[in-house]
């Protein structure tokens, strides 16, 4: 098939990327002492919607430590460069000396001390540089996890910090780490038996299928969502080191938009439009048109 020339006589400019998309979707309920109501409800609904658009998708559901590293490694064993990667958690998260630890189902039993957080739960800044190291293209990092979780032995867990939410963690480059509330707040994990999901991902799911909206407008508009049920109380918030000069997109629909094309469109000759039709037929990537 022919090319369409980004010098084409129209003086029109066509840019399309194509990427593999992968993900890890994760939702723990059954934590023994100190379980959770939406986090599966969260994770599978999540999932059916990224595979909708095109996500090749591995869930895990009320993962034990080692089901939960199993699946980790294995997820980074699966990234190639290029690969638009997505990671999501919800279920309980907390935070000791300055780094976040992600917690299995069995951490009830295997946490009885703060040390035990590095062998019987996830580190979250080992596991996004992880998944950021496979790629030079783009990895979501999508923490939904800052329930409160508190220890019977106080003594015992002098530093540990299981009611205040997460701490700040830095985006390795070409990464973004969303988080479903404030450092160091607290988030909803819905409203009892009238929510199906947690607050943030009730809205984050209305906005992460909208076609041709870019991956920062999704995180606004969700945020924006959850502000504003919350009536102030949760705000998101998110950090960003990605490195791609272009527009990031979950989901493209095979349409054509236009961008300061003026009265370019009009002159574009019919053979250059039948090679951008061709394309455009051919291809699930968003076509930008420039003058």
């Amino acid at each position: 098939m022919a090319s369409v020339d980004s010098d084409s006589r129209s003086g029109a400019k066509l840019d399309s990327r194509s990427h593999a998309k992968l993900a890890l979707v994760i939702g723990n309920n059954s934590y023994s002492k100190h379980p959770l109501t939406n986090c599966v409800n969260d994770a599978t609904d999540l999932s059916d919607t990224l595979r909708k658009i095109g996500f090749d998708v591995e869930l895990g559901i009320d993962c034990n430590y080692q089901k939960m590293t199993q699946l980790v490694e294995a997820f980074a064993d699966r990234i190639n460069d290029q690969d638009l990667v997505l990671f999501y958690f919800s279920g309980h998260g907390v935070q000791w000396q300055e780094q976040n630890y992600l917690l299995p189902v069995d951490a009830d039993e295997k946490v009885k001390k703060e040390i035990d957080l590095k062998w019987s739960a996830i580190s979250a800044q080992r596991t996004v540089e992880l998944f950021s190291s496979q790629t030079f293209y783009v990895t979501v990092f999508i923490l939904d996890c800052c329930r409160k979780y508190l220890v019977e032995n106080q003594l015992k867990f002098r530093d540990f910090q299981g009611g205040a939410g997460l701490h700040l963690m830095k985006a390795p480059g070409g990464s973004l780490i969303q988080f479903a509330c404030d450092a160091g707040a607290l988030a909803s994990d819905g409203c009892g038996i009238t929510d199906r999901n947690g607050l943030y991902t009730k809205h984050l799911l209305q906005h992460i299928a909208t076609p041709n909206k870019e991956l920062d407008k999704i995180f606004s508009a969700a945020a924006a969502g959850v502000y504003r049920e919350s009536n102030r109380k949760q705000q998101p918030f998110r950090v960003s080191s990605i490195m791609v000069d272009e527009p990031i997109y979950l989901h493209t629909e095979n349409k054509i938009i236009y961008e300061n094309l003026g009265d370019s469109l009009p002159t574009m000759k019919p053979e250059t439009v039948r090679e951008v039709v061709a394309v455009l037929v051919s291809s699930q990537s968003t076509f930008f048109l420039s003058s």
